[in-house]
């Protein structure tokens, strides 16, 4: 399992999550980071912040 993080030069880590609250989480490295693309093509993040996957248990 992976998500898709984003962390700016404080180390402070941001979640993706739905509406609901639930984080998003994906089954395939593929689909994190299809969605990290999506997210950086939005540019609705300050430049400041890196966007990441990370793999998760």
């Amino acid at each position: 399992m992976f998500k898709v993080i984003a962390v700016d030069s404080n180390q402070v880590k941001l979640e993706f999550a739905s509406k609901d609250g639930e984080n998003f989480t994906f089954e395939t490295y593929e689909e994190a980071e299809s969605f990290m693309q999506e997210v950086k093509a939005k540019d609705t993040l300050p430049e400041r912040y890196r966007v990441l996957i990370k793999k998760i248990d």
